[in-house]
């Protein structure tokens, strides 16, 4: 054998010397974490505290009930991810992250959902702003938030979703009435979201029905009404109702004798 060859033999046995160190080092140290994993029951290692942050509306006994953990749990055994399924089945949780702080604390982040309108359907509900809803809404929330009614054809339940870019186009088209889009005493009382994609404004007793269209300009369509009652010498209350889902036309019924 020549000198080069005696040389690359022997880097060779120094390559597979080392590959086998490499693997026994990893076999041990897989063997001492299943070590370790058997020594869980130590009392040493049980979980007996736990660090919740981030919530506000839904309490942290709540949070740590809903992670199912026995009295002898330990820090090494829990699943993580399972646990953070766990808590993220409250609706009102919206991210979780759940950590261990050796030598036996668990440390639960949560963010939280907001309320963002009332979904008025077989009763009344929070809905959140990715369309969550949360739980039945009280009268004090019916009175503060925009009151949407939707049509379902089965009952609703806390967790359904419903899209939530039609719950934040009827939440914003309530607010616009509700800061005077109309005038101060032009208010809305609810909103309706059509089964076409429409939306049903219903305002104050002795005023119209307004339908706008699902991707309206609801200013321009706002601005164009305005200039229909201008034109008829009309005021808004001479209205029954008035169509704006049109691109090229605004159509308005005038009161009935009767109904005047």
């Amino acid at each position: 054998m020549t000198r080069r060859g005696a040389r690359r033999s022997s880097r060779l046995r120094q390559g597979a010397r080392a590959t086998i160190l490499c693997v026994l080092v990893v076999g041990l140290g897989w063997l001492v974490w299943q070590r370790v994993s058997l020594a869980v029951s130590m009392d040493y290692f049980r979980i007996n505290n736990f660090v919740v942050e981030g919530n506000q509306r839904v309490p942290s006994a709540v949070i740590i009930e809903s992670l199912g953990l026995t009295a002898d749990s330990s820090i090494f055994q829990v699943d993580l991810r399972a646990l953070a399924l766990q808590v993220g089945r409250n609706p009102w949780i919206k991210t979780v992250r759940v950590s261990r702080r050796l030598p036996a604390t668990l440390q639960v982040h949560v963010s939280e959902r907001e309320a963002r309108a009332v979904a008025i359907a077989d009763r009344a509900y929070l809905i959140s702003e990715d369309g969550l809803i949360l739980q039945e809404a009280s009268s004090v929330e019916m009175a503060v938030l925009p009151l949407l009614r939707l049509y379902a054809d089965h009952p609703l339940g806390t967790g359904e979703r419903i899209d939530p870019a039609r719950v934040e186009r009827g939440a914003r088209l309530w607010q616009r009435f509700h800061h005077g889009a109309l005038g101060a005493d032009v208010q809305a009382r609810e909103i309706q979201l059509k089964g076409d994609g429409s939306y049903h404004v219903v305002l104050g007793p002795g005023l119209p029905s307004l339908y706008f269209g699902e991707g309206d300009d609801v200013q321009r369509q706002l601005d164009r009404l305005a200039r229909v009652l201008e034109v008829r010498r009309a005021p808004l209350r001479a209205l029954e109702y008035a169509d704006l889902r049109f691109a090229d036309k605004v159509i308005v019924k005038p009161l009935s004798k009767e109904g005047a």
